[in-house]
């Protein structure tokens, strides 16, 4: 029964670990695949239930014709099974970074002239991303807080989840901060429970549900540090130790 129970914990947290990857807006989704353009990806597409496969790259987004034009293979008898395919799973890497999609069909079409492949752009695909720093919760008994500029130029304040040398989370519970991937909040007061505070800019990396059992409950907005200075960088890493060193106490 034990071991029933560990199996299941484990699959709902690869099923929560895989919800917060996932990037499920058009502007995001056609984002990230302007990175794999950029980086010259090679993409590997799978189909006939994993018994096929072929490798191609993307070439271009067309938002207008709602389209992704992968490159043509060079083997026609494999194109011709893979334009059948009633369904297609792309995955590649950047950076180490795992980045997955699929595609319900196929179709030959023409780009510049050139024979490629085209999909539909996915509705949604996952970004798997390791976590380059050692990140924290922030206690409930000692909440920190990072006060945002408004449109109005006012400052709303918002918890933080968690935080590491790299960036943070913030506990968007009013749902009204922009969750536009790679927007750049700037002049943002970051003030952390007796270790002082500081003006940063963060750049928003992600948005999900706070909490997918409890709707309403507001939004996750992960964010990166852009351009931080190295004595409050200091001042983030003696913080982080301060709440381990305090979770560890009895």
């Amino acid at each position: 029964m034990e071991t029933s129970k560990t199996t299941q914990s484990a699959r709902q947290d690869s099923a929560e670990n895989q919800e917060n990857y996932l990037v499920a807006s058009k502007t995001g989704v056609i984002a990230k695949l302007k990175q794999l353009i950029k980086h010259h990806c090679m993409v590997t597409a799978t189909f006939n239930n994993g018994t096929q496969s072929i490798t191609t790259t993307v070439l271009e987004v067309l938002k207008d014709m709602d389209l992704v034009a992968l490159d043509y293979g060079a083997t026609e008898s494999v194109n011709l099974q893979l334009l059948n395919a009633d369904r297609i799973f792309f995955k590649t890497n950047l950076d180490g970074i795992t980045v997955q999609f699929d595609a319900s069909s196929v179709t030959k079409a023409r780009l510049q002239d050139e024979p490629v492949f085209a999909i539909p752009i996915p509705a949604s695909l996952l970004w798997i991303q390791r976590r380059e720093f050692f990140r924290v919760r922030i206690p409930l008994g000692t909440p920190a807080f990072c006060e945002v500029k408004q449109v109005d130029g006012s400052f709303r304040k918002y918890k933080l989840f968690d935080i590491s040398a790299g960036g943070l989370s913030l506990h968007d519970e009013y749902q009204d901060l922009d969750y536009e991937e790679g927007l750049v909040l700037s002049a943002c007061k970051l003030e952390l429970p007796d270790h002082g505070h500081d003006t940063v800019s963060l750049k928003v990396q992600n948005s999900f549900p706070a909490d997918n059992s409890k709707p309403g409950t507001g939004r996750r907005i992960g964010c990166e540090f852009v351009g931080i200075g190295m004595s409050f960088g200091a001042t983030i890493q003696r913080y982080i130790h301060a709440i381990e060193l305090a979770r560890r106490q009895p």
